[in-house]
């Protein structure tokens, strides 16, 4: 579906257009490499942008390309409000991949809260998937994350042990999580550099929980 990649394209590039006059922003390039059961080895570079557009909006999104032929594509602009003890925030998911001529549409809403020592996630998508010989439903779907800081207290250090099967560009089905553990260091020149290593195990919540996926995980990035 040719002409869905250029929809999907077309939105990624109309929230980046608005992000260009926005305050806050960041922008990360990212660049994973590991190995999949299914696939071997891989690698795979993504684009990212976040950017607060005001006191009270704010949109994540990004580009991926990975070297098994996967193309993905995503965006969550989100409402939230600051609080005394951190911040609370309510987003929609929008998501598109390519994967061996297999088209994935989701599209969602959840919730975040934010604090010092842990953030968590959760919310709903509907998806489809297929291509030329029909298509798919998956009516519902969840999506969370689980998000401990180590060392709130160090200045721009951050250390996190992470659960997760929605990280930007890696939606999963909710019996596919990730298990991340991931440091990054911002300098005084707003340059940031990360680094996280993961694991996805295979059927988590099922009988079976055999390994499925090891990656290694690095970032540059940069925040104005």
């Amino acid at each position: 579906m040719p002409k869905l990649k250029y929809i999907a394209t077309t939105l990624l590039l109309a929230f980046c257009s608005i992000a260009m006059n926005a305050q806050n922003n960041e922008v990360m390039l990212n660049l994973r490499t590991g190995h999949n059961a299914s696939f071997g080895g891989f690698a795979a570079a993504s684009l990212e942008a976040s950017n607060t557009i005001s006191n009270s909006f704010k949109i994540n999104s990004g580009i991926q390309y990975s070297s098994i032929n996967k193309t993905a594509i995503e965006a969550r602009p989100a409402y939230y409000k600051s609080l005394d003890w951190g911040k609370l925030s309510a987003e929609a998911l929008l998501a598109y991949t390519n994967l061996s001529s297999i088209n994935n549409i989701a599209a969602g809403a959840g919730l975040q809260v934010e604090s010092k020592w842990a953030d968590a996630r959760l919310g709903y998508y509907y998806r489809l998937y297929g291509g030329k010989e029909g298509w798919i439903k998956e009516p519902f779907n969840l999506y969370y994350e689980l998000s401990a800081h180590l060392i709130p207290s160090i200045e721009n250090w951050d250390l996190n042990l992470i659960i997760t099967n929605c990280e930007t560009l890696e939606l999963e089905r909710h019996y596919q999580p990730s298990f991340i553990a991931e440091c990054s260091y911002y300098t005084k020149a707003n340059i940031g550099l990360s680094m996280g290593l993961g694991c996805k195990p295979s059927g988590i919540f099922h009988i079976s929980a055999d390994y499925y996926q090891a990656f290694l995980k690095l970032g540059v990035s940069y925040r104005w």
